[in-house]
């Protein structure tokens, strides 16, 4: 299914073809923290009908994705300092787990989709594209954590995933711009390569631990 809407060919039903593509959407970005949504632009957007969109609304407010307001206004949530941390916590527990469970699950072409999506990913930043330095890094992250296997892990990390994209895409700024900063990315795939559990854990947690950083370095400026 592509980014941009949930009409591509898929063999799932329509209300779960769009709900994957709201949720997919969350993930890297695509809305701004706080953002005021409406049911007509959604089902416009993603091409469905408003129906099926109210179940994906619902069910993503369940999962604190979105709010629903008591005057039904839908809206991305905005997170205090201690929620970001204690996200990006849980992040740092579960990720560097679900990479070393797919160690020995990356083949070859994963890790050439992995390269490629990091080398797309710096091509994204240099750029100034932020939906596509944010789609990148979430097909770089997703290719090894689906590998695991996991029908526990993955699932939690992406529901993790959904609730802070679109805060992630909002420091995207501060990203782009500080120099020198460590490409994790690089070493995970040397772990991978090299199979080193010890070093892919290493990596996987200090690229979260960049997330939070900066993620409380732009909430601290604003």
């Amino acid at each position: 299914m592509s980014d941009n809407s949930a009409k591509a060919k898929t063999t799932a039903p329509l209300h779960e073809a769009l709900y994957q593509a709201l949720r997919k959407k969350l993930s890297i970005g695509a809305f701004a923290p706080g953002q005021a949504l409406s049911l007509r632009s959604l089902a416009a957007q993603f091409g469905g009908s408003v129906t099926p969109i109210r179940d994906a609304v619902w069910r993503l407010a369940a999962e604190m994705a979105l709010n629903i307001s008591s005057t039904r206004r839908i809206f991305v949530p905005k997170l205090t300092d201690d929620k970001i941390r204690e996200l990006l916590l849980v992040r740092a527990l579960l990720e560097p787990e679900a990479a070393a469970m797919a160690l020995n699950y990356v083949d070859a072409a994963m890790l050439d989709d992995m390269a490629l999506a990091d080398s797309n990913m710096n091509k994204a930043l240099k750029e100034g594209d932020v939906a596509g330095y944010m789609a990148h890094n979430h097909a770089f992250h997703f290719t090894l954590y689906r590998a695991s296997g996991s029908s526990v892990l993955v699932p939690m990390i992406e529901a993790l995933w959904v609730r802070f994209g679109p805060f992630m895409r909002h420091v995207y700024p501060d990203v782009a711009g500080i120099n020198g900063v460590e490409d994790h990315h690089a070493e995970a795939l040397a772990a991978l390569k090299d199979k080193d559990e010890a070093a892919l854990r290493r990596a996987i947690s200090a690229d979260v631990k960049d997330a939070l950083d900066f993620m409380l370095h732009d909430l601290n400026e604003h």
